[in-house]
């Protein structure tokens, strides 16, 4: 671009953003970062380049979100000469034929408006705001261009916010900052590059009382907005889990605590399968699991319970594990097909109806990581294998209409599944699983394991 044509100089990290030449970048964390005029730059730098093979869109969740950035916009590109806004269709159109149209997405399904669009560069401003990833994921499939120019998808957002769960685990768990990870499915590239307050000099210049600002909110708030803090949760409802105090190393299990797993069954969703101990103190362990959750967030393997039921028959049976407490939804049946609990059944399980009382298997939880036993240590534990009810649960958050449940759009499968077995009557009354057969794993030679100690 001309130096005539300069309208808009990036900051040091939005240009490291710019350079980037991943297919998926999401550029942000905290707030203050410049995470908009990035997104507005990051259009701008291909418009002479591509002419009008460059075409644009940029979404918020609600139309009311448009405004901020519709009138950022009108600043930098009112500068542009010959570049003209149209104010009823919400499209710049530049010199080279360039567009770049601004849209709003109420609900996951209206995407289906965008079916057979095509767009070299896709962007979303605060994408944190959508609680699912449904809509982008829509999107990255009308990344396409039919005249050769390159396609990219841009996106900003702030830790804390309803999609904070889905975007972590896209952008920020797969590789470390700057780092361009590749997708071993798709062949194609995605980054996270993280924007904090200290990386938009202009507003630190402009409003030093900025800062001071957000000092004023809650510390959670802080290290979320101020800091960019990834492992904080707005609205976390487990304020007592500690990993360093609810995670234990995964050990063998004397033979005289009780043993039963429970399900939460999912199909286009994940299922979740865990095992659990207990001792006649009423101490749980979940020790173990099975978490059927395919390459994107918060869906299925899309296996069958027939093959579930008979790999999980494989993986419970040394440790003496024969009773499933489970969704009642699972004896639900349709036509003349067996229904879930019928076909784990057929494989050797005992299936037991669990309780769903929601309000009261949350309170359950939250009794158990809180009471301690004469160890110290929480009543519930889970070990460190446990990766997926260690990944999901900690994270949720409130429903926004009843505060007294979880938010069921989240990955909340494991919870469920844990939610039925401490409901269970095998909690408060372990010797109903009686005693259980030998066990065929090896144990450890010298002096007998104490599961009390275990730590």
């Amino acid at each position: 671009m001309g130096e005539a044509l300069c309208v808009w100089e990036p900051q040091p990290r939005q240009a490291q953003a710019l350079a980037c030449p991943a297919f998926e970048l999401f550029y942000g964390g905290a707030k203050g970062g410049g995470k908009s005029d990035f997104l507005l730059g990051d259009f701008l730098s291909g418009v002479e380049e591509y002419g009008e093979a460059w075409k644009g869109i940029i979404f918020r969740r609600t139309y009311p979100e448009l405004e901020e950035i519709i009138g950022r916009a009108q600043q930098i590109y009112g500068q542009y000469p010959g570049a003209v806004w149209t104010k009823g269709e919400k499209v710049w159109t530049f010199p080279s034929g360039a567009t770049l149209r601004f849209r709003h997405l109420d609900s996951d399904l209206d995407v289906g408006g965008y079916q057979g669009h095509q767009y070299t560069w896709i962007g979303f401003d605060e994408l944190s705001e959508f609680p699912s990833p449904g809509p982008y994921i829509f999107m990255l499939s009308c990344a396409r261009s039919a005249a050769g120019a390159p396609c990219y998808v841009r996106a900003t957002g702030n830790p804390g916010r309803p999609g904070h769960g889905w975007i972590k685990a896209r952008f920020i768990d797969i590789a470390k900052p700057f780092t361009i990870h590749r997708d071993p499915e798709t062949d194609l590239t995605r980054c996270f590059i993280p924007a904090r307050l200290e990386d938009n000099i202009r507003l630190i210049t402009n409003d030093p009382e900025y800062e001071k600002r957000l000092a004023l909110l809650p510390l959670h708030l802080q290290k979320a907005f101020r800091l960019g803090d990834w492992d904080v949760v707005v609205g976390q409802v487990f304020l007592e889990f500690r990993r360093e105090r609810h995670t234990i190393p995964r050990r063998p299990l004397d033979a005289t605590w009780g043993r039963f797993a429970a399900l939460d069954w999912g199909y286009a969703k994940p299922f979740s399968l865990g095992k659990y101990a207990v001792n006649p103190d009423g101490r749980a362990i979940r020790y173990g699991e099975w978490y059927g959750c395919g390459s994107e967030y918060n869906t299925g393997l899309r296996m069958g319970a027939r093959e579930v039921a008979r790999k999980w028959w494989s993986q419970c049976i040394d440790d003496g594990i024969t009773v499933i407490v489970a969704d009642p939804a699972c004896w639900s049946k349709d036509d003349d097909n067996p229904s879930i609990a019928e076909t784990f059944e057929a494989v050797g399980f005992k299936m037991v109806k669990a309780n769903n009382d929601r309000v009261n298997g949350l309170q359950k939880l939250h009794d158990l990581m809180q009471i301690t036993g004469m160890d110290g240590r929480p009543m519930f534990l889970v070990t460190e294998n446990c990766e997926a009810w260690i990944r999901t649960v900690p994270n949720l958050t409130a429903d926004p209409r009843d505060p007294e449940d979880i938010d069921t759009n989240l990955e909340d499968h494991a919870y469920d599944e844990t939610r039925y077995a401490l409901m269970s009557e095998y909690i408060q009354n372990p010797r109903r699983l009686g005693r259980s057969p030998v066990l065929r794993a090896s144990k450890p030679s010298g002096t007998p394991f104490d599961p009390m100690k275990w730590a």
